[in-house]
């Protein structure tokens, strides 16, 4: 995995590229479709023959579907959460408003503080937490599986 994207927001224009269309050196291959979104003069695209591209869409978009609650502002763990024994409560069907500031985890003071670790958003206080053999660990990445 790199360490570079290209970002491209929802709003960014898209298109289909079929066989023959030559981007920067990259032709789309016979038997091939790609999705491209635009970022200004550069872009991402997604690209395989017909059904599996369909399939890898509909794959992520389920995975949006289903993911939990997104956090709408930067929080940090309180560094009061027992990480050893903390685990998860019941589910999360909405992000909720970060606590009042307290101390945080990640040693950066005192912060605003997610109600939940799984809605923590700084990455320090995440490395942490789960540097200190949680029973649950956490992250700011969860994985899609390839298609098989």
């Amino acid at each position: 995995m790199s360490d570079r994207l290209e970002w491209a927001h929802t709003t960014s224009y898209g298109e289909l590229l079929y066989p023959g269309v030559d981007i920067d050196g990259a032709i789309v291959e016979p038997g091939e479709i790609a999705v491209a979104v635009w970022t200004g003069s550069n872009g991402i695209a997604l690209h395989g023959p017909k059904q599996q591209l369909r399939d890898r869409l509909l794959q992520l978009a389920a995975a949006v579907h289903e993911a939990p609650p997104v956090p709408w502002a930067e929080a940090c763990i309180a560094e009061s959460v027992d990480v050893a024994n903390w685990k998860p409560g019941q589910t999360l069907d909405r992000a909720l408003a970060p606590l009042p500031p307290a101390p945080a985890l990640c040693g950066c003071g005192v912060r605003p503080v997610a109600p939940d670790p799984r809605l923590a958003t700084c990455p320090e206080c995440i490395d942490v937490f789960n540097s200190s053999s949680p029973r649950v660990s956490l992250g700011l990445c969860h994985p899609v599986p390839a298609l098989s």
